[in-house]
């Protein structure tokens, strides 16, 4: 389709242009002589730069809608100066009008469709991670930007806030396992967690549920039972008593919001899952 329909474009882009050119050079020779040629092609010249400026700027998250208003601008003086060469003849007119209507669709046709192929009309787009992050982080700036082209989380501070939870997580294992080992000592389970979809974002890379931030998000039954888990472990080791408030702290500092019934439920679980049956 697009081998057989892009010289078409093509073909009537050119030949709107010329109809239009041709128009304009002869209502202003009377006014510029020799230079006549000059206004037809500032005026569609003028026409493609501001819409293909406007796109730039909106790509690069700096819309300045003046430009595009500037553009409809020069759009209707071409053509009204077309109509105008009919002389109020209506078949004349509508004659006229036909080349730069022509060329203006398909200069709005070819802009429509580059804003839709890179995203800017719809919400699929991947926000940028600004240039002065991979200034101060590169090699951080580079997992996070992975990270969200990998899972396609479009905005960029909901990218920043899951980027956060990983490294909480991270963490956690590297304080029960160690700072390298625990890539090898820790449980499969626990390794897989850090690489699956993060709970909370649906397919188009958002929160689910509105605008509220990743880490208000409810996190799932197992994400949430491996996390208390862990901090069994963890209180194992110092030899610290799980109680339901140490363990909604320690979950709460970890990113789980939760309410006191879910705690309850999972201090039982953790009594259960206890070697001594209740010793936590």
């Amino acid at each position: 389709m697009v081998v057989l329909v892009a010289p078409l474009i093509a073909t009537l882009a050119v030949l709107g242009g010329l109809g239009s050119f041709t128009t304009v050079r002869e209502l202003a020779e009377p006014h510029f002589k020799g230079l006549a040629w000059i206004v037809p092609v500032g005026m569609d010249l003028g026409i493609l730069i501001l819409l293909t400026w406007d796109l730039l700027m909106e790509y690069l998250d700096l819309p300045w809608p003046v430009m595009r208003w500037v553009a409809w601008a020069y759009i209707g003086g071409t053509v009204l100066v077309n109509v105008s060469a009919a002389h109020g003849e209506l078949a004349g007119s509508v004659m006229y009008a036909a080349m730069p209507v022509l060329f203006i669709t398909v200069v709005e046709g070819v802009r429509h469709l580059i804003r839709r192929w890179v995203g800017l009309a719809s919400a699929r787009r991947v926000e940028r991670v600004p240039a002065a992050r991979w200034l101060l982080a590169p090699v951080s700036s580079l997992l996070l930007w992975r990270r969200m082209v990998l899972w396609h989380v479009t905005a960029y501070q909901d990218g920043l806030k899951l980027e956060y939870r990983h490294l909480l997580a991270v963490s956690v294992l590297q304080e029960e396992y160690g700072r390298w080992a625990w890539r090898w000592d820790a449980p499969l389970a626990d390794r897989l967690a850090l690489r699956r979809m993060p709970t909370g974002i649906n397919a188009n890379g958002s929160p689910e549920g509105g605008p509220a931030s990743v880490a208000e998000q409810a996190p799932g039954e197992d994400e949430l039972l491996v996390a208390a888990r862990r901090v069994q472990r963890e209180a194992r080791r110092r030899g610290v008593r799980v109680t339901r408030s140490y363990l909604g702290d320690r979950l709460r500092e970890l990113g789980y919001p939760i309410g006191t019934a879910r705690l309850q439920q999972l201090l039982a679980v953790l009594r259960n899952d206890s070697p001594q049956g209740g010793g936590a």
